[in-house]
């Protein structure tokens, strides 16, 4: 299965391409391929990020035609008569964007980090720690896998904040991936140099995942030791005006958090102008400063899925990996249903995935990673989503 439906091109403005596919359209920005109308591509993030064969597409579009009409009708069905909550919010969701979902990738390449963060299993000074490090062709190998046998069309390449992964290997990581496996990249490196980022963006990176985590600042400095909410914050700003798609959002239930700390964190994720808001809950890791603190609610989740999605109706929001954690059989089909329209599978390689260690028996880190797809392909199914590019 593919995780985009490929579109054809019917008008260019300048670097803006319109698409269509079964009578819906999308717009994409084209840097990287000379594209005239008729042609089709894949798009992912609002980015052309693959122009394919004619034959191979109208392949592709034949296989979905029926089956992208049938979950439409599922979708307006459940979205038919919002009452509650989470019925309201997912209306929204439906009028905003149809029934399009982003199904995106993700490969942890080290778990090495440079920061101390009081909630994070990985934090520097967690000796319990088996650290590891992909080397730079191992990666472009795991990409490979993912893009090309998987059919994955975005993938966010996450790690600690790992400075052996200097400017020149990111590059030489990126540059690899571009050149094997067209897809849209999507950083989540933590703090680094904006210059750093910069050079990314010219290589052809056209995402990062960079989380502010809480928007109360005194919580900020006292759960992440010498770091600064405003530094964090004024990186994201720089990130998003170069032109990354920003994912970027918070931690629900941290010790200290009110519950208007969660609505002003909401507030900053949609004034950041993120592409993609990316919140979801605290777990507590055993070998971490805060192994005593409850995780936060299913409930306080869902509310908070809901209330962004009330707030801002045109906002991307994703179902996080670590709320599935939480709730294992019901979290990714509760979120999608309370507003959310994206979410991650872990491509990671199996050896590595455990050791990735954020927060305790993390879900699908030990699925065969084809079972684990085909399991979120029939929930996507039995609620009407398809996994199709949002579009600018």
């Amino acid at each position: 299965m593919c995780y985009a439906i490929p579109g054809k091109v019917t008008s260019i403005n300048n670097a803006v391409v319109t698409l269509e596919y079964f009578g819906e359209q999308r717009k994409a920005k084209n840097e990287f391929y000379d594209l005239k109308a008729g042609d089709y591509v894949y798009a992912q993030g609002g980015f052309i990020i693959q122009k394919i064969a004619a034959a191979h597409a109208e392949d592709i579009l034949k296989t979905w035609e029926e089956l992208f009409f049938k979950l439409k009708e599922v979708d307006s069905e459940l979205t038919s008569d919002p009452k509650g909550l989470y019925q309201k919010a997912n209306a929204l969701r439906h009028k905003h964007h149809g029934n399009s979902c982003c199904v995106h990738g993700i490969i942890e390449f080290s778990n090495y980090c440079s920061s101390d963060c009081l909630y994070c299993g990985i934090r520097k000074n967690n000796p319990g720690v088996s650290r590891y490090r992909m080397g730079i062709d191992e990666i472009a190998r795991a990409a490979y896998q993912a893009v090309h046998r998987l059919k994955f069309k975005a993938l966010v390449l996450q790690s600690g904040e790992d400075s052996w992964f200097t400017e020149k290997r990111l590059v030489a990581i990126v540059r690899k991936i571009k050149e094997q496996s067209p897809c849209l990249i999507i950083l989540s490196i933590g703090e680094r140099d904006f210059g750093i980022y910069e050079r990314l963006y010219r290589e052809g990176c056209r995402g990062v995942l960079l989380r502010f985590e809480t928007s109360n600042p005194l919580l900020y400095e006292r759960l992440k030791p010498g770091r600064i909410l405003r530094e964090r914050v004024a990186l994201i700003k720089k990130l998003l005006k170069a032109g990354y798609i920003v994912m970027s959002g918070f931690l629900i239930g941290l010790p200290g958090q009110s519950e208007q700390d969660v609505l002003r964190d909401i507030e900053l994720t949609d004034s950041l102008g993120a592409d993609i808001f990316s919140f979801g809950p605290f777990i507590p890791h055993p070998d971490t400063p805060l192994s005593h603190v409850l995780p936060a609610s299913t409930e306080t989740v869902l509310n908070t899925i809901a209330r962004a999605r009330i707030r801002n109706p045109k906002a991307n929001i994703l179902v996080n990996t670590s709320f599935e954690t939480l709730d294992r059989e019901n979290a990714v089909r509760l979120g999608l249903m309370a507003g959310a329209n994206s979410l991650m599978i872990n491509v990671t390689p199996r050896k590595y995935r455990r050791r990735y260690d954020i927060y305790p028996h993390r879900a699908g880190i030990d699925s065969n990673i084809h079972s684990r797809i085909d399991s979120v392909v029939k929930l996507l199914h039995s609620i009407g989503r398809a996994p199709t590019d949002l579009g600018i």
